[in-house]
């Protein structure tokens, strides 16, 4: 009995040892590990989003927003089978594809984000469906809001949701976040998305949440910041309208002493609304199909030549060089220019023309012959010091360079070139390509005595009540002595006082510019006009163009009349 009885201590004291080993190894080994999954049994951690920071115009006009959205999101751990078939039917979904998108997070306790901007209805239907919902959960965030709708769609963009190639990349985004995909909204990315806060909620066995948890501290949504940009509300809703009865067309205002754009309207726009929630295939394929290039920023990315209003720096770089003066004649116009084996035409017969009647009167005769005086090579040299053939610097993701063709360019695209291709440079045909912001920053580089600033949008950022200012301060000069300048100007107005572009006379104001009339072989002419008032002391200078219009001085001048008398307050009689 006594050996029994020993035994059996003996075996309780083993029993006993094993127990406390296990104890100590969940208790003190694997204690934190243990504490932490029992957290997750009853804590859940929800993310707050932190808002996109808001846009604002010049005059604090409010053209980027946000709103709140409800969001539905899941947290794959404690679904259950029925929930995705249940869910699905509510969102109207394909439930392979709701499959499709939940199985790689089929790991995560935490919520998950798997539809956004959903109707009143449907987050009604999903909390009534609740108790067949497991895993379910709906939320309010922030979703982006354009309250002037197209007005700004170049300007600002548009968002998109982060692809997951991307998020491999950036791990500080998750699903169905959105980013900013084009203009000031991709350009200011860093700036304009906020930072996310979180909090701490306790559940009950069921996943369903009791309330906030005291204990565990949460850290608030951190918005991103404001922007203040240069554009002018007035001026941009003016510049869209006006266009708006064009197929294709573009405006560019800019302040003269600063750089600061005070328009930059493209047609046709879109409104960047749409890509805040899912596009149907339809809506989708029209935009991508159209044309006529809605997402297109013509203003900043579409080259054109510039025809006539080219003609005045081909006037300039040949004072430079010595070759003419402002009295300088040629060969009369007589309507056409014979060189080689082909004949040049001209829009009319001016007869014997100087200089600055070549200009105002817009003679191509008289340019031809300037042209081949002056020679390739010095008209692109001249050029280079011109906002031409290269990026102006303008804060926006995309610019095109355009196109001043050199001697090695022209060699390498013809072999060998001939001078009737500079006769075309001479007018601003051929090869020549240009933006319509280049050509208004040249137009503001001759106004402003030779000298430029680099062009900006963002005027200045709101960072916890602290204003910090976005001034340009790259500055640019032309190589022009003064004197050629003035007599430049000088041409420019008389152009539209008594020349091609009268129809953007004001007898207010003096206003300085030059027509263009862009050949196309694919159907009308471009129209172009590119001004700056007061001509005596320039303060703003826009630049028009408008495609398959026509003659510039007809269609593109009483735009850029009507933005003047709008920049300046001056009442239509």
């Amino acid at each position: 009995m006594e050996n029994k009885l020993k035994r059996l201590t003996q075996i309780l004291l083993i029993l006993f040892g094993i127990l406390s080993l296990r104890l100590v190894q969940l208790q003190l080994v694997q204690g934190k590990r243990y504490a932490r999954l029992s957290d997750r049994n009853r804590i859940r951690k929800i993310i707050l989003p932190g808002p996109r920071g808001r846009i604002f115009d010049r005059t604090g006009k409010l053209i980027a927003d946000t709103r709140p959205s409800f969001t539905v999101s899941v947290i794959p751990t404690e679904m259950d089978d029925s929930t995705l078939p249940v869910l699905a039917r509510l969102l109207k979904l394909e439930p392979e594809k709701l499959n499709r998108l939940v199985k790689p997070i089929a790991f995560m306790s935490s919520p998950v984000k798997v539809k956004r901007n959903l109707d009143r209805t449907t987050a009604f239907a999903i909390e009534e469906n609740r108790f067949r919902l497991s895993g379910v959960r709906i939320s309010v965030d922030p979703v982006r809001s354009y309250p002037t709708a197209g007005l700004y769609c170049h300007i600002l963009g548009h968002l998109g949701e982060i692809g997951r190639q991307e998020l491999k990349k950036d791990t500080t985004h998750r699903l169905l976040d959105y980013i900013g995909r084009d203009g000031i909204e991709a350009r200011y990315e860093n700036l304009l998305r906020g930072h996310d806060g979180c909090e701490y909620i306790e559940i009950d066995a069921r996943g369903h949440e009791i309330g906030p948890l005291p204990e565990k501290r949460s850290a608030p949504a951190v918005p991103g910041k404001d922007l203040y940009l240069t554009v002018d509300q007035r001026l941009q809703g003016l510049a869209y309208r006006l266009i708006s009865q064009y197929d294709k067309a573009a405006v560019v205002g800019i302040e003269i002493k600063t750089g600061a754009v005070l328009c930059l309207a493209s047609r046709p726009g879109f409104d960047p609304g749409i890509f805040t929630q899912a596009i149907s295939p339809k809506t989708w394929d029209s935009l991508v199909s159209n044309p006529n290039k809605p997402f297109f920023n013509r203003a900043v990315n579409a080259g054109y030549p510039p025809g006539s209003a080219f003609k005045p720096i081909v006037a300039l770089a040949a004072l430079n060089q010595g070759i003419v003066t402002t009295r300088t004649r040629f060969k009369p116009c007589s309507g056409s220019f014979h060189y080689g084996n082909r004949i040049y035409k001209c829009w009319t017969r001016h007869g014997s023309l100087n200089l600055l009647g070549a200009i105002t009167q817009s003679c191509n005769i008289y340019f031809y012959q300037l042209g081949l005086k002056l020679g390739l090579d010095s008209l692109v040299s001249f050029c280079k010091s011109l906002p031409l053939g290269k990026p102006t610097g303008i804060d926006l993701p995309t610019e095109n360079p355009g196109i001043i063709p050199s001697r090695k360019w022209l060699d390498s695209r013809y072999g060998k070139w001939t001078k009737g291709i500079l006769l075309n440079f001479a007018i601003g045909q051929g090869e020549i390509l240009v933006t319509p912001l280049q050509m208004a920053l040249t137009y503001a580089a001759i106004a402003n005595n030779g000298k430029y600033h680099e062009p900006y949008l963002l005027d200045h950022i709101d960072s916890a009540g602290k204003t910090i200012r976005n001034i340009s301060t790259t500055k640019h000069e032309i190589r022009s002595e003064p004197e050629y300048l003035d007599q430049i100007k000088l041409a420019l107005e008389r152009v539209v006082e008594h020349g091609t572009g009268k129809i953007a006379r004001l007898k207010e104001i003096t206003i300085a510019g030059k027509t263009g009339t862009a050949q196309n072989p694919k159907g009308l002419d471009h129209a172009w006009f590119v001004g700056y008032a007061p001509a005596e002391k320039p303060l703003v200078v826009f630049a028009v163009l408008v495609e398959h219009a026509g003659h510039g001085g007809v269609v593109a001048a009483p735009i850029a009349r009507q933005l003047i008398r709008r920049y300046f307050s001056i009442e239509t009689p």
